[in-house]
């Protein structure tokens, strides 16, 4: 080919290579950043929110989800108008959703995880292999080591760490064993025994999994082997990692046995997109015994009331006289209920039963409006607050009721702190406050807050509080310090004196009586005589003084002196 020839073949060639790097260019006039590309790059099609007459998805209609991808660049931004929610006794509270981290992005159910046997190692064992046996009670038990002591910084800074072979873990719920010993409970674990793996995605996962603490010491509990770990708590045998598990609720120390309610969750056929949360439910309620120093289990049956709307023992505290079995329905797949702006939704309201103080096996009685009945239908909510979510986990601490919320739960931001002179109530917020992840990581959220059942030395309440990332497999799998709890404090608040009633004033037709003491010459005798006044048009009641004094009784033709028992008195024991 001649030079000139060339030459022009060249520049033809060029001048096509540009005109199509022109084309793209005005086609796609914008360049897709990496961390929305692929199954990361969704959000609802819609830029407002759903009306309210969205309809629940059915838990067997794999196709009812109608949320779809939507492309978002870097020069385009999606604006979803919100509802403002105003819960009572917080004034400032504002539901606040990001739309670029609405809730749960990604948080699977792994099934068990495929990992190649490996081959014999060379590496040393790591240090808890020693340790490692088969306990009293049945359980592959492994000693991970023991914190400083049980203050706040020192139990974060131990929790922080990988905990022998649990790389990662949440939902921790902490029970009494007696003395110095307490035992937690925790839901999705990833277990990895041999010391070699360092990813969540590589490691072994399990349903459910227990730390024994005695003093500032830990041991791992749970079931299969070190090789094959499997749930400290397995149900009736019909579970599995995929479609059926068991999930820990409140519990409570009984004449040497813990006795712990227990969430059958099923897994449903579709998972929500963002912000409708995850797809699973819980089906029915179980209730477990342990024996206190063995951790064997000794029974394992439906409770009482094994319904799920609400679980009764979604938390569990006693006085002196009651074990009260608090309700909440932890239904976290907002899709079934219509969708994340179809709120507020179930699981925002607080329930409440109670049995004979350590009688978990008796038939409940349930918190009404204006007392107590055995029927569960006429039972009300004690509290009822926020969008998503309101997950209080209530302890009765030093003789004062004290719980800790995590706002909207896997939704929200902000934990809540409140006291109350009873199990129902009146619950008053001495605390709202921002509740951000360890460190601050904007790839994570909080969620799952519950006091421990101890009290540091300033009276101050230690709450323990779930972390992960919003999107767990983009962010938390190869990064197990993102799954990890921590632990915070909040300083002793006491609980405010409850109002008190104001005299009250009645207008009968046609009779009176006159309820009085007198401050100075006469005090009340018991209610044994009566006059009737047929003049009178008015009656007055008046307050009964709490000073008595010797005096003569009035025996008036046209009045009648008794004891007082005015209904608007606020009692202190339950009625």
């Amino acid at each position: 080919m001649r030079s000139a020839d060339r030459r022009w073949f060249v520049l033809v060639g060029g001048l096509v290579v540009l005109g199509l790097l022109l084309g793209v260019v005005l086609v796609t006039g914008e360049e897709t950043p990496d961390r929305l590309t692929g199954a990361d790059a969704t959000a609802p099609t819609s830029s407002s929110a759903p009306s309210s007459s969205t309809s629940a998805v059915a838990r067997d209609d794999i196709t009812s989800t109608t949320i779809g991808p939507v492309s978002r660049s870097s020069t385009t931004t999606t604006t979803i108008t919100r509802p403002s929610v105003t819960v009572p006794g917080l004034d400032d509270y504002e539901l606040d959703i990001d739309e670029d981290a609405p809730g749960v992005v990604a948080r699977p159910a792994p099934a068990e995880i495929d990992v190649d046997e490996p081959p014999p190692s060379t590496i040393a064992p790591p240090p808890w292999a020693a340790s490692t046996r088969v306990t009293a009670g049945g359980h592959l038990g492994t000693d991970v080591g023991c914190a400083r002591d049980v203050s706040v910084a020192s139990l974060d800074r131990f929790l922080a760490d990988r905990v022998g072979p649990v790389l990662g873990w949440d939902y921790q719920h902490v029970y009494r064993l007696g003395g110095d010993r307490y035992l937690w409970i925790f839901q999705d674990a990833f277990v990895d025994h041999s010391g070699t793996v360092d990813t969540l995605g590589s490691a072994r996962f399990v349903h459910n999994a227990a730390l024994v603490q005695q003093g500032a010491c830990f041991q791992l509990l749970h079931g299969g082997s070190a090789d094959r770990p499997d749930a400290f708590e397995v149900g009736d045998g019909s579970a599995d990692l995929r479609t059926k598990w068991y999930w820990p609720m409140g519990g409570e120390l009984v004449d040497g046995q813990l006795w712990v309610f227990w969430a059958e969750m099923i897994k449903d056929p579709y998972d929500p997109d963002p912000p409708d949360g995850l797809g699973w439910h819980p089906q029915r309620t179980f209730l477990a015994s342990y024996d206190a120093a063995t951790l064997r289990r000794t029974s394992f049956f439906l409770a009482p009331n094994s319904g799920v709307a609400p679980i009764y023992g979604y938390a569990v505290s006693s006085d002196s006289s009651y074990t009260y079995l608090f309700g909440n329905t932890f239904e976290q797949n907002l899709l079934s209920e219509g969708g994340f702006w179809n709120g507020p939704h179930s699981a925002t309201d607080m329930w409440l039963a109670r049995v004979p103080r350590g009688r978990l096996t008796a038939t409940p009685d349930y918190r009404t409006a204006d007392g107590w009945s055995p029927n569960p239908a006429d039972a009300v909510p004690i509290v009822s607050r926020f969008w998503a979510e309101n997950p209080m986990q209530p302890r009765y601490l030093d003789g004062q009721w004290v719980a800790a919320t995590a706002v909207d739960g896997y939704w929200g931001d902000h934990l809540a702190v409140d006291v109350a002179p009873h199990a129902w109530g009146p619950w008053t917020t001495v605390q709202y406050s921002p509740l951000p992840p360890r460190n601050g990581d904007p790839t994570m959220n909080t969620y799952h807050a519950q006091p421990l059942p101890w009290r540091d030395g300033y009276g101050s309440v230690l709450i323990t509080v779930s972390n992960n990332a919003r999107d767990m497999r983009r962010d938390a799998w190869n990064a197990p310090y993102r799954y990890r709890p921590m632990v915070i404090y909040a300083p002793y608040q006491a609980t405010p004196a409850p109002p008190t009633p104001a005299p009250t004033t009645t207008l009968p037709t046609s009779t009176s009586t006159t309820s009085s003491t007198s401050t100075s010459t006469s005090t009340t005798t018991s209610s044994t005589s009566t006059s009737t006044t047929s003049t009178s048009t008015s009656t007055t009641s008046l307050p009964v003084s709490s000073t008595t004094s010797t005096s003569t009784t009035s025996t008036s033709s046209t009045s009648t002196s008794t004891s007082s028992t005015s209904t608007t008195s606020t009692s202190t024991t339950p009625p």
